[in-house]
């Protein structure tokens, strides 16, 4: 008589791609802990300081996350390109699962930093409303439009925080697969969604999609296809990307 199977041994392992994103989604949400943990403290410490001397803020202090999101997000995913493929192959897995995971994961990370940067966002205007602060955004000096809210607020930051994710992914891979000279070369195109999305290019550098209106509405479906566009790149570019030999 044959013996009964344990579940345990029986049970399917998830797919090659989904191990390496929840592996690649612990190390981004860890960095994303501390750095916000970071932030925190800081603003913290300089509304302490506000309070106690009796300055006015003249502008918001909770905008500056969206650079910083950026290029944290650019920074771990050219890291991450360059320096995780050969060993992700080396283990078995295939290029497709590498791009999978590294694309998603930087998409659901955008995602979670614009969630708490609008987040942020919002509290720091409970916070300046109660002190008669005004809530400015932008060089320009534009006040945000108190019917914006989260939803408006949420839509642009995350578009900027997947351009920071994506670009750092195709600056990562084009250094791994085309060498320093051409990668340095090709930088304008591969650093081309932070600045065409990420930075100053959506809704005409504004923050909020505002009310919503049509040139906003456009600008943010001109993002997505951008950012669509990097990732049909960044996907080509790995598809069949010779994995170097590393001597022990």
């Amino acid at each position: 008589m044959t013996a009964p199977t344990s579940p345990r041994t029986t049970r399917a392992l998830p797919a090659p791609w989904l191990r390496t994103t929840r592996w690649l989604l612990r190390m981004q949400l860890t960095v994303t802990l501390w750095t916000f943990g970071v932030i925190a403290v800081v603003a913290l410490g300089a509304f302490a300081v506000v309070q106690a001397r009796g300055i006015e803020p003249i502008l918001s202090v909770v905008q500056f996350i969206r650079h910083p999101g950026v290029w944290l997000g650019f920074t771990l995913n050219l890291i991450a390109a360059l320096g995780l493929i050969g060993l992700h192959v080396a283990s078995g897995l295939t290029r497709r699962s590498f791009v999978a995971a590294t694309v998603v994961v930087g998409l659901i990370t955008a995602v979670v930093w614009a969630v708490v940067g609008a987040l942020a966002l919002e509290l720091e205007g409970v916070v300046y409303a109660a002190q008669g602060w005004p809530q400015v955004a932008g060089e320009g000096g534009a006040e945000f439009d108190p019917g914006a809210g989260f939803a408006a607020t949420v839509v642009p930051l995350a578009l900027s925080f997947a351009a920071g994710q994506l670009s750092g992914l195709l600056v990562g891979m084009a250094y791994y697969r085309l060498g320093g000279w051409w990668a340095t070369l090709a930088l304008p195109l591969t650093v081309a969604p932070i600045f065409l999305v990420g930075i100053g290019g959506l809704d005409d550098g504004q923050w909020t999609l505002g009310d919503l209106d049509a040139p906003a509405v456009v600008a943010a479906v001109l993002g997505v296809l951008v950012l669509a566009a990097a990732a049909a790149a960044y996907h080509l570019i790995v598809r069949n990307v010779p994995i170097r030999h590393v001597e022990a």
